[in-house]
């Protein structure tokens, strides 16, 4: 069996999740990626026919496109990610772990070790067709499922060549805890894993912490899952958290992202821990902002051994930069697996049907 695959966005940036997989003579969309900047136009979707729309996890990037397509297109994705699809949007249930059938096409699911009710996707055609969705290792709470194999894998490289183990980034988080702090987080992401890092470092250092609302309400979420769905060890700290108040002036702050800007807290200092905005950016180069990496997507050297464990032949980072020396990086890494290519056809010899996206 043969399939196509065009990553309509993702593909040579960092932008909204977007990939078409025709198999079977049905075509399934992969993500329907919202802008990351205000104001951004959701291009990808501009007269889109597809038979059905699997979604990986809640974050805009991957879910905020929805709007943009036909409401009568089947959609399908897990019951808490569901909570933040548009109102009245119908939808179809994906497990959490395991296997369904969507338009004539066995669909496989597992824990992408991200946030709050994501997985990654396989589709059982043309050797197999692997998408991370975005995806991490080295979540203390949510666990990564090893998938099944693939020819093709599609995989979150956000972070680039990045490969700063975890362990060096919370040390750094770590030494900025003695200021007063404010840090704006996703709430479904890493937000929980924060959570209840910042619970054992306030406790330690006697400093006074409070947390979202809503970052609690999605730790119970969690906490009422299946216990395979999130890592062991764990149920008893999460429910010490959940009973213990907000101090009433806290030294630490970890808040649901709203845009917060330095003015929004004249008492504290905005620590980001994820993608920077380009506002973010000029904020950071100010000195008014703050800024330490919490690992919630693969490394490079974690995404080099999903590929090995997929037994991969094509590999696509996505969410990356692909410019001349990125590509020659990646292709040290991923030598002739390396897609550059923003259309392939998938059979047992893969044929590109368009030109590269990038000039080598």
């Amino acid at each position: 069996m043969s399939a196509t695959i065009q990553i309509l966005s993702g593909l040579g940036d960092k932008g909204p999740a977007a990939i078409v997989v025709e198999a079977q003579g049905k075509r399934l969309l992969l993500d329907a990626g919202g802008a990351l900047h205000p104001g951004e136009p959701v291009t990808w979707a501009q007269g889109l026919a597809v038979d059905a729309v699997l979604i990986s996890h809640d974050h805009v990037d991957h879910i905020g496109g929805v709007v943009e397509l036909p409401a009568q297109i089947p959609l399908y994705c897990t019951p808490l990610v569901a909570k933040t699809l548009p109102p009245q949007r119908a939808w179809q249930p994906l497990p959490y772990r395991g296997r369904l059938d969507v338009e004539g096409i066995a669909v496989t699911t597992g824990q992408a070790g991200h946030s709050l009710g994501g997985v990654w996707l396989h589709l059982d055609d043309a050797g197999g067709i692997f998408y991370s969705g975005d995806a991490c290792f080295e979540s203390r709470l949510f666990p990564f499922d090893a998938p099944p194999p693939a020819h093709t894998a599609l995989l979150d490289a956000s972070y680039g060549r990045y490969d700063q183990p975890q362990a060096q980034c919370i040390h750094a988080i770590g030494k900025a805890l003695d200021h007063p702090l404010v840090l704006p987080v996703p709430e479904t992401g890493r937000a929980l894993e924060m959570a209840l890092w910042l619970s054992e470092e306030a406790d330690q250092r006697h400093l006074p912490l409070a947390i979202d609302p809503i970052i609690r309400d999605n730790l119970a979420a969690l906490l009422a899952l299946p216990n395979d769905l999130r890592r062991k060890g764990l149920d008893a700290a999460i429910q010490a958290l959940l009973q213990r108040p907000n101090a009433r002036h806290p030294a630490l702050w970890l808040v649901s992202d709203r845009d917060d800007d330095p003015p929004d807290w004249p008492h504290h200092r905005l620590l980001h821990t994820g993608y920077l905005t380009p506002q973010r950016r000029q904020q950071l180069a100010a000195g008014e902002v703050l800024w330490q990496r919490w690992n919630v997507h693969l490394r490079a050297s974690h995404l080099v051994a999903l590929a090995h464990q997929l037994q991969a032949v094509q590999v696509a980072p996505l969410f990356t930069p692909l410019h001349a020396d990125a590509e020659s990086a990646w292709r040290d890494l991923l030598g002739t697996r390396l897609i550059t290519q923003p259309s392939l056809d998938v059979e047992a010899q893969t044929k590109v049907l368009s030109s590269p996206l990038l000039t080598p």
